[in-house]
């Protein structure tokens, strides 16, 4: 009987035991080993966050998640998280509460970036929250995209394949005979043509080199060298004439006035000549007229000329 009874008690111990050392693991875990201060932050999206989700300061446990609330627009709400840390744990005002996973399988948890701040976040504060990177998400959502790509674009893709094959089929199977015949028809031409065609091209070939033999022959050649020669003369040239013009330009520059000096006198003059034309004019008809009488009075008498006295008139007699 006594050795019952202790059989009982030593189970009684070790569950006892057990159920202590599992509390202990799990407030470790959990970071929840004493007093805590809150801090909050806020997501769009909360999936995996809940009661009791890890909560860890650079991959170290240091607190829980003790709620998640909606807060904002109903048609578009956002998550308040507040999140429990260990007690006097140092948090820089600019850290940030990023939503994290360790691996592909494993559980969601806030993981609490060390900001570079000097100035400690005081409990109750609102940290700054981003959503991290969730793989099976990811991978679902990628999923959904390749889905839909097969089915609206690979399928009509493969569809459009298939028929154009089918159509290139058919359409060589028809036309298969007759595109060998041609193709043999054509393998016979070029066989007797060949020689002809070969021919043809050595002999063409052979003009073209005599044809370049002749251009770059040392005449031809001597010829280029000699009109090279003369262009660069012509350069010189142009830059002597060039030259003489600017020369010409200056020359007549300060010929200028000069020049406006003798057509001043030359406008002097054709004033002068134009008030006098009337009286010259006028002596020149007289003149004439005095010239025409004594050349009618030679031809009457040219004795005139001699010192004679004029005939006498016929009219008289």
């Amino acid at each position: 009987m006594r050795t019952l009874d202790t059989n009982y008690v030593a189970v009684g111990s070790f569950v006892l035991v057990g159920l202590v050392g599992l509390v202990v693991a799990l407030a470790l875990l959990t970071g929840r080993t004493g007093a805590t201060d809150t801090y909050f932050t806020a997501y769009d999206n909360v999936a995996g966050i809940k009661y009791g989700t890890i909560v860890s300061y650079e991959g170290f446990p240091v607190g829980q998640v003790e709620w998640v609330k909606p807060f904002g627009e109903k048609e578009k709400p956002r998550f308040k998280v507040a999140l429990a840390v260990r007690e006097g744990w140092q948090v820089p005002e600019d850290s940030v509460a990023t939503i994290a996973s360790s691996g592909l399988l494993a559980a969601v948890s806030i993981d609490l970036r060390a900001g570079k701040s000097e100035t400690l976040a005081k409990p109750g504060s609102l940290l700054k929250g981003t959503g991290g990177g969730n793989m099976m998400a990811a991978m679902a959502s990628l999923a959904d995209n390749m889905g839909d790509v097969a089915e609206t674009g690979i399928k009509p893709l493969l569809a459009s394949l298939l028929h154009y094959v089918d159509t290139l089929g058919a359409t060589l199977e028809k036309t298969a005979p007759e595109l060998l015949t041609n193709m043999q028809n054509l393998s016979t031409d070029l066989a007797k043509r060949g020689p002809a065609i070969i021919e043809n091209a050595e002999s063409l070939t052979g003009r073209l080199n005599k044809a370049g033999e002749r251009v770059l022959s040392d005449k031809n050649l001597a010829d280029m060298d000699q009109a090279i020669r003369l262009l660069g003369e012509l350069k010189t040239t142009k830059a002597q004439v060039d030259q003489l013009m600017g020369e010409l330009n200056a020359t007549a520059a300060q010929a200028r006035p000069d020049v406006a000096k003798g057509l001043t006198d030359l406008n002097h003059s054709l004033k002068v000549v134009s008030s006098s034309i009337d009286s010259i004019t006028t002596n020149m008809e007289s003149t004439s007229r005095n010239m025409s009488e004594f050349s009618r009075r030679i031809r009457d008498n040219p004795g005139l000329i001699l010192g004679g006295s004029s005939p006498p008139d016929e009219a008289a007699r």
